[in-house]
């Protein structure tokens, strides 16, 4: 670790917390409010610890997510994007200092971890007690750099015919704008009707529910309307470094009327107008959703994908049974790409 002593200490301040991840500029998914939702709504525990220097500067940090597994499994952690590193900190360190806590301080089998980092921001290799593991969050992605103007950040979609979607949905009557708690339930009715026509799984209407209030701060959701109605909806979960998106859906008549194109535009400006630095459409599948989304960049960004750390020895069991799970859960998984539920 470069001759530094580092240092992980829990927090259970949501101040502090807060602080520490913006100054780390942490992704979405390491916020308080999403731990506070899988708490909430889950079988999972969020654990904050803030690592520190052997100056007392703060130079990493994780959200933890814990949750408790089958005998003789006991349980798992979980860092959804993250952990996270200051400038001139390797990740790779800091990955490691989160591993001691874990075996130190849960009596977990592994900790998985699923940073939002390409190889080249990586620094230096993770230890050889990581390894690749079952995916979480798709590696494979789609974004958008958000430093430019607006009409930089348009010039530069890489498809002439979204960049021409995006004005015909305006010229065709489609109004975007930012959703409203009353809007829900026409959010939900969008996405149940979705769901039933393309096969995949959602949580409860009350997760969704709880989502509005828990991710206040960091919720992000515009609606499109047309014809009196709502034809799409765009849930992002936005941080100052980065905008996710977490949910969506579009009617049929949404899609003729081109009304994706011009919700997604509008959170693309809206996420730059925040300051926030890149805009993620999570995860890229062989599908139909992926190639819309891959209309909007030149070419896919990889991050380094899932790696796990063994705790203790039933660990090499616990990665057999994962890998079992995630093959024969591919799709629904990828659809929500939010958590591992």
């Amino acid at each position: 670790m470069g001759g530094h002593v580092f240092t992980a200490t829990e927090t259970n301040s949501k101040e502090k917390w807060q602080q520490a991840w913006e100054v780390l500029s942490g992704h979405p998914l390491q916020s308080w409010q999403w731990g506070q939702l899988k708490a909430q709504t889950g079988p999972w525990d969020a654990h904050r610890i803030i690592i520190t220097d052997d100056s007392g500067k703060t130079v990493g940090g994780a959200q933890i997510l814990v949750r408790s597994l089958p005998w003789p499994f006991t349980a798992m952690c979980y860092i959804p994007r993250g952990p996270l590193a200051a400038p001139g900190t390797h990740l790779a360190d800091i990955a490691d200092v989160c591993a001691a806590w874990c075996k130190k301080n849960t009596r977990a089998v592994s900790l998985k971890i699923d940073p939002a980092v390409t190889k080249a921001d990586l620094g230096k290799n993770l230890s050889a007690s990581w390894s690749n593991a079952p995916t979480v969050l798709i590696a494979k992605t789609a974004t958008i750099p958000l430093t430019g103007s607006q009409d930089e950040i348009m010039h530069s979609i890489h498809s002439k015919k979204a960049r021409q979607y995006i004005r015909k949905a305006t010229r065709e009557g489609v109004v975007c704008r930012p959703a409203r708690r009353e809007d829900l339930p026409d959010i939900l009715n969008l996405y149940h009707h979705t769901a039933n026509n393309d096969g995949f799984a959602l949580h409860s209407d009350e997760f969704y529910n709880q989502a509005w209030s828990v991710l206040d701060g960091i919720n992000q959701v515009f609606v499109a309307e047309a014809e009196g109605k709502i034809q799409a909806f765009l849930w992002n979960a936005t941080s100052d470094d980065t905008a996710f998106e977490l949910w969506g859906a579009v009617s049929d008549q949404g899609k003729k009327l081109r009304a994706n194109y011009a919700l997604k535009w509008t959170a693309i400006c809206a996420a730059r107008d925040r300051g926030t630095r890149l805009y993620d459409l999570n995860g890229l599948l062989n599908d139909g959703i992926s190639d819309f989304k891959l209309l909007w960049v030149s070419e896919p960004t990889w991050w380094i994908g899932t790696f796990d750390y063994p705790l203790n020895p039933l660990a090499g069991l616990w990665k057999t049974a994962m890998r079992l799970h995630s093959k024969w859960n591919q799709r629904n998984d990828a659809q929500k790409n939010t958590s591992l539920d």
